[in-house]
């Protein structure tokens, strides 16, 4: 009987403490979010906003003012969402479409932008005044890649045998020049243009004497990307990338080598509130061989922003008739003046096709692994970037047939980037 007792005095300890917790109410969530408002409170406009919609309370105005107030604390994705919300309730608020537009925009969304600007308010667009360009962006790049232990193995080579031939890669210099052009507020095209002219040394053990041959060569890449805005934050993209190049004996021999290679592919991109996601599948000829590419990637917004973003990819390669899996990594940290980004790629990479068919990795050797980061830094009309990574490299020996054997040498290959894109 005492325990009975004992129950019922703690229930209706927890019945009057439970009576006492204020609700929320569809007058005062109003009310109070409205003065926040005015007041440019944010934070605890949000906080407020984020309570009433756990408890049930949502309505169109609420909506408004946390998608604008997660505009204000640069959180566009975010700002995104309500935003969206909002405007299926109410699709001729002008104000509602103004801070939609520029969310798109800030967010990095731009034919999501454009797509959008078409349906929005006439004097808004006035307002606004979107022009296309012929020309939105121009680009120069710059790849120096170097082998870092070219001196050490051109000299000693202990593992090989008699008539064993491989190939030392001295040095590379790749020059781009890109551009993009919005062909509709649905279209975009992106063209570049690369040049790559290259040295090495064919060395071969003739009975125990290391004896080099110098070989130059002259690469050129035509790559062209275009981007089809789906609607609702979808997007299509096809890609080609054409090849051509030929190298030369430098030693009085008349030998000259051509050859063409060709990537072609596409992918799908949605892009969600807190993550963008993307399916790709290539397929090329690259180096005499055969190859399917696809793979998936995945890019994380947990602070409904672009402040921080993890990311990863995984590639799954088919090339006559080996099968290769690789796997990307890495984190961004992003500001309206500048971004940080350090990525890790682990697998053998070997003719492997990487961002839609623009990174082509083509030449004889296979990495490892590669390990980078890169600084980029935003003007007003500008953007200028400059990185470095860390490549391990493996190749494979040849007879003197040039058949490839089983038989392999290492090496570490450094690559530094630089580069600058102006906006128009």
């Amino acid at each position: 009987m005492g325990k009975q007792i004992v129950f019922i005095i703690v229930l209706l300890f927890i019945t009057a403490a439970n009576a006492q917790k204020k609700q929320l109410s569809y007058k005062q969530v109003d009310s109070t979010t409205y003065a926040q408002y005015l007041k440019q409170d944010w934070k605890p406009l949000l906080e407020l906003g984020k309570q009433s919609r756990i408890e049930g309370i949502d309505f169109y105005y609420l909506k408004v003012r946390m998608g604008i107030a997660y505009f204000k604390e640069n959180k566009m994705l975010s700002a995104i969402k309500f935003l969206e919300e909002a405007h299926a309730v109410n699709s001729y608020d002008i104000v509602v479409q103004e801070y939609l537009y520029w969310a798109y925009r800030y967010s990095g969304l731009i034919l999501e932008s454009r797509l959008f600007y078409s349906t929005i308010n006439k004097k808004l667009k006035e307002q606004i005044n979107l022009d296309l360009p012929f020309i939105s962006t121009l680009s120069f790049n710059v790849l120096a890649t170097t082998n870092i232990d070219y001196d050490e193995i051109l000299q000693e080579d202990a593992a090989s045998e008699n008539n064993d031939i491989r190939i030392l890669p001295k040095n590379y210099q790749l020059f781009s020049l890109g551009m993009s052009h919005p062909l509709s507020k649905r279209v975009n095209l992106y063209h570049q243009l690369s040049v790559l002219p290259t040295n090495s040394i064919q060395q071969e053990n003739d009975e125990g004497t290391l004896v080099n041959e110098s070989y130059s060569g002259k690469e050129s890449r035509y790559y062209i990307d275009l981007t089809v805005a789906l609607g609702n934050r979808w997007y299509l993209d096809a890609y080609f990338n054409f090849i051509s190049g030929k190298y030369n004996n430098e030693n009085g021999e008349v030998f000259t080598n051509t050859y063409t290679d060709i990537v072609l592919g596409g992918a799908f991109t949605k892009v969600f509130y807190f993550a963008r996601n993307t399916v790709n599948v290539s397929v090329s000829n690259l180096n005499g061989l055969n190859q399917v590419q696809a793979g998936y990637s995945v890019s994380l917004y947990p602070l409904g922003s672009t402040l921080i973003v993890p990311f990863g990819t995984i590639q799954y390669q088919n090339q006559d008739p080996d099968t290769n899996v690789i796997f990307t990594g890495g984190l961004s940290y992003n500001t309206e003046k500048f971004s940080i980004i350090g990525y890790g790629t682990i697998g053998e990479l070997n003719n492997f096709i990487a961002t839609n068919g623009a990174i082509i990795y083509n030449q004889s050797a296979t990495a490892l692994n590669e390990f980078g980061a890169s600084l980029q830094f935003y003007g007003k009309n500008s953007i200028i970037k400059v990185g470095y990574s860390f490549m391990e490299m493996e190749d494979n020996y040849y007879t003197e047939n040039f058949d490839k054997t089983t038989k392999t040498f290492s090496f570490n290959q450094q690559n530094i980037i630089a580069g600058i894109t102006w906006k128009f």
